[in-house]
């Protein structure tokens, strides 16, 4: 992979930055087996094509090599999308090879964090507290859920192609490095805190009581501990099941 040595995103406006952002909403439209998120891909990068005014046989050859297979998570794709977009905007010989190489670079990496930020960690947490603010009966459970989710996944889809734009490369450095690992823990130990909330309130049809915050709490420690000596998560949901019936039966939920 190229360095990101002398790299520069200036060509890449901010008209052109928010509608790759825009089309990225589209990368698995066209989803298919052999080539999974070329289609919507190539469809992201158009802005960039228009920008470099190729003759016939430029364009062609542009649209061959991003019709390439790509598979990344959608979130995170962002990042490759903005540096494959600089690479191809910078003057002089091998960006298009080095957008090429990004993208076969960077979308495992990007893949496995992505996948265990966003649809391991975060979109759980999400559904899990509008589940809570629904069984407290609140008229904006669904929005919660809409709210939590999609801050942090919109300002993430703007940030990786405005820092792939500018840092290349580099950039995923941002969403690589041992501090998302952390949030990652983090927001799943919240998810086994919440499961726990939200299952003690079920079986206890009334307001939170000491048993409903015991059984929270041990299911919140479950989690950690299955995440420190990786044990299945279905282990855990069995041992949340046993803590709330047994707390259910003894009546210390409540109701």
């Amino acid at each position: 992979m190229a360095s990101a040595a002398g790299h520069t995103g200036g060509a890449l406006g901010p008209g052109g930055r928010a509608a790759i952002v825009a089309r990225s909403f589209l990368l698995q439209s066209v989803w298919n087996r052999r080539t999974m998120q070329s289609v919507g891909f190539c469809y992201a990068m158009l802005p960039v094509l228009r920008l470099k005014r190729l003759d016939e046989s430029g364009r062609k050859a542009f649209l061959e090599r991003h019709l390439g297979f790509f598979n990344t998570n959608p979130v995170l794709a962002s990042y490759v999308l903005g540096a494959a977009a600089a690479a191809e905007l910078r003057t002089g010989e091998g960006g298009a090879d080095e957008a090429v190489s990004l993208k076969r670079a960077l979308s495992g990496p990007l893949g496995m964090a992505g996948d265990a930020l966003f649809w391991a960690a975060l979109r759980p947490l999400a559904g899990l507290l509008g589940v809570l603010a629904a069984l407290a009966a609140k008229p904006w459970a669904a929005l919660l859920f809409l709210v939590v989710y999609n801050v942090p996944h919109l300002a993430v889809r703007i940030r990786g192609v405005a820092a792939g734009a500018d840092k290349g490369p580099e950039a995923v450095k941002e969403v690589l490095g041992p501090g998302v690992r952390r949030a990652v823990t983090v927001l799943r130990g919240a998810c086994s805190f919440s499961a726990g909330l939200a299952v003690a309130l079920s079986l206890g049809h009334g307001p939170v009581v000491p048993g409903a915050l015991l059984a929270a709490g041990g299911l919140f420690v479950a989690g950690m501990v299955a995440l420190r000596v990786r044990a299945p998560l279905s282990a855990v949901a069995a041992c949340a099941v046993a803590l709330g019936a047994a707390l259910s039966l003894t009546g210390s939920l409540g109701g």
